[in-house]
């Protein structure tokens, strides 16, 4: 009985820890999170390398403007802390590596993008690692729009690599 969903799920759950331990112990475990992103990294094929700095300089980006629009307040520093920086090549190396092997539809994108950006975003208010600049009321709609505009826009960066072997 094949499973496709099981890979992407268990991906995801895993990932949503770690976001949710970086976001507990942000500036501690940077250094921590620096090595896993390097090896997720590494472990990315050559062409694919290039791709996760452009996604993790555009999430890094998108966030500074964020902080820069008073939208979101990150503890403790002026604009954009290192832990979040690493945190966004995390990000760009493990989600390309997902969709080695996974291509799911733009319209699933835009559900998970809508759904986990805001959630994601709500830990972190939850452990202060991020503190909203607007209300609420506000906000997580707009990063549920946002993200869900955004997130089916990764797809390309990955249209030209084969699908790798599902085994």
């Amino acid at each position: 009985m094949k499973t496709p969903w099981i890979k992407p799920v268990l991906a995801s759950l895993a990932f949503g820890g770690w976001w949710l331990l970086l976001t507990l112990c942000r500036d501690r475990w940077v250094m921590v999170t620096l090595a896993a992103a390097l090896l997720l990294w590494e472990a990315l094929p050559s062409g694919l390398r290039g791709r996760a700095l452009l996604l993790a300089g555009v999430g890094c980006l998108l966030d500074l403007a964020l902080a820069a629009s008073g939208l979101l307040r990150f503890a403790g520093v002026g604009a954009l802390p290192l832990w979040m920086m690493v945190w966004w090549l995390s990000f760009a190396c493990w989600w390309l590596w997902l969709l080695q092997s996974w291509r799911p539809s733009p319209r699933l994108l835009m559900m998970l993008g809508g759904l986990a950006a805001p959630l994601a975003r709500y830990a972190a208010f939850k452990s202060q690692a991020l503190q909203p600049g607007a209300a609420w009321w506000l906000l997580l709609p707009l990063l549920a729009l946002m993200w869900a505009a955004l997130l089916p826009q990764t797809l390309c960066l990955i249209r030209h690599a084969p699908l790798a072997d599902r085994h």
